[in-house]
């Protein structure tokens, strides 16, 4: 059963008629606002690391569910178009999109990013008929996966690539590099595959862990980890394929590494001028080259990361990667998503002041951030006492369904930071992805305008539905 027209999206041209040229203050709330200037910067410093450390790229599109941001997180120049989904639907979401890649010369290849139910192989079959053969990867840790892979070449003409998911670990999905359970599958594999039925293309491997971080080094160690990993399951295959008489020709497998802190991390090995006044980082950035490169000599190192584009609240708090705005440490201003909420009441005579936005989980989402303990963050933007571009005294401090209640900073100055009933703000999300899924749409403004046009619509970006 297909259900990808069951998910209609919204008529884009009647929300731009509605909404391009408005100003942020005269739109509905709550609102995802995304800052296309920072998105475009994030994209860039990304594809320029790779280049420069000679690393293959695979952009998650699961965040933002748009084909807007998804083009820039390719790159226009990239001949590899390779992504990485968590549903389906987001795949033949961009069936045009990869199509028109395809028209272009480019080679694509689409990995659906979750151990492969079998229920899906009809619809990823069909998506990998109108992208040809090579297009598809999916990822396998368990051996009873691998009994609906004949069906998909079935139905598509072609074989399936496979990615091995090991568990470096995070404990999500995946198996140990040199498991019984690995060596199993990778017998299988080995043994179906002069039968074109499946190929080995690699193992692939999630740091969700390195949300805990809190530096630069601390990430980049942990990807080193990752690669060391990878590599040790790639030795681990290479022995088993001798074995079942299927050894390794000139494929070299991709060892598919990342989640965005450590795949970001990457961007201090080409920051070479920090990296003279901050020893530490020095030291760190030449070991994690090294093992790029001693990686890349018999394998192919490939990143993937998915909320980096945007970043929020647990993002900044990693302090994994430099700021895309030319300074040096991550802030607020690499942050591309707000939610644009309303003040609907005030309680001054509580014993801390507080006040309540139109605006709880389902519209800010309900995931914790490290460095504090509210659920959001509320910008200076509409506060006169405060820089644009800053912090207010406020936050997030408790949620329910449609309401979230606001606190102030224990050092807060009572006569700043002034909220009125009726006011809008702004709030940067603890998480982007889960706040992301409570919008049909972003509403995009560019920061890279004029001033006095930074709080004007110029466009908007709807969001893919369903699974």
């Amino acid at each position: 059963m297909n259900t990808f027209n069951l998910y209609p999206n919204p008529p884009v041209e009647r929300l731009r008629e509605l909404y391009i040229g408005k100003q942020l203050s005269d739109i509905p709330t709550p609102a995802a606002i995304l800052d296309k200037a920072v998105v475009k910067r994030n994209c860039k410093q990304m594809l320029k690391a790779c280049e420069a450390l000679n690393v293959r790229w695979r952009p998650h599109v699961k965040t933002h569910k748009t084909t807007e941001v998804t083009r820039l997180q390719v790159g226009e120049e990239s001949y590899d178009v390779n992504i990485v989904v968590s549903t389906v639907q987001d795949a033949e979401s961009l069936l045009d999109y990869l199509q028109e890649c395809k028209k272009a010369g480019k080679a694509v290849n689409v990995l659906y990013g979750v151990p492969l139910p079998p229920s899906q192989i009809q619809r990823l079959s069909l998506l990998g008929k109108q992208l040809g053969p090579g297009s598809i990867s999916v990822m396998i840790d368990h051996l009873n996966q691998l009994g609906s892979l004949r069906e998909f070449k079935v139905r598509a003409g072609f074989g399936v690539r496979i990615f091995a998911k090991v568990d470096t670990g995070y404990h999500r999905a995946g198996l140990g590099a040199s498991s019984i359970e690995l060596k199993t599958i990778l017998e299988h594999i080995f043994r179906a595959e002069p039968g074109d039925i499946c190929q080995l293309r690699g193992f692939y491997s999630h740091a969700s862990q390195s949300y805990g971080g809190d530096s630069a080094e601390a990430a980049m160690s942990l990807l080193e980890h990752e690669i060391e990993s990878l590599e040790e399951a790639a030795k681990f295959a290479d022995n088993i394929a001798a074995h079942v008489g299927q050894a390794r020709d000139s494929r070299k497998y991709i060892l598919s590494v990342g989640a965005t802190p450590t795949a970001t991390s990457i961007e201090n090995l080409v920051d070479e001028d920090f990296q003279m006044y901050n020893s530490k980082l020095r030291k760190q950035a030449t070991k994690t080259k090294l093992c790029i490169e001693h990686a890349n000599i018999k394998n192919i190192v490939e990143l993937h990361a998915g909320v980096y584009p945007i970043m929020d609240m647990q993002q900044l708090a990693t302090q994994a990667s430099p700021s895309a705005t030319g300074m040096r440490d991550l802030s607020f201003s690499d942050l591309a998503l707000t939610v644009l909420v309303e003040v609907a009441s005030l309680y001054p005579h509580r014993t801390a002041p507080e006040a309540l936005v139109a605006a709880g989980t389902l519209a800010l989402g309900r995931e914790p951030c490290k460095s504090y303990d509210g659920w959001g963050v509320v910008s200076a933007w509409g506060i006169p006492s405060q820089k644009q571009g800053e912090r207010s005294s406020w936050e997030v401090g408790r949620i329910s369904q449609e309401h979230g209640i606001l606190k102030r900073s224990m050092d807060a100055d009572k006569n700043d930071d002034i909220l009125k009933i009726g006011q809008k703000v702004r709030v940067w999300p603890n998480h982007a992805c889960i706040t992301s899924a409570g919008y049909g749409w972003y509403v995009v403004v560019d920061s890279d305008l004029s001033p006095e046009r930074h709080n004007e619509v110029v466009n908007v970006w709807v969001r893919w539905r369903g699974w």
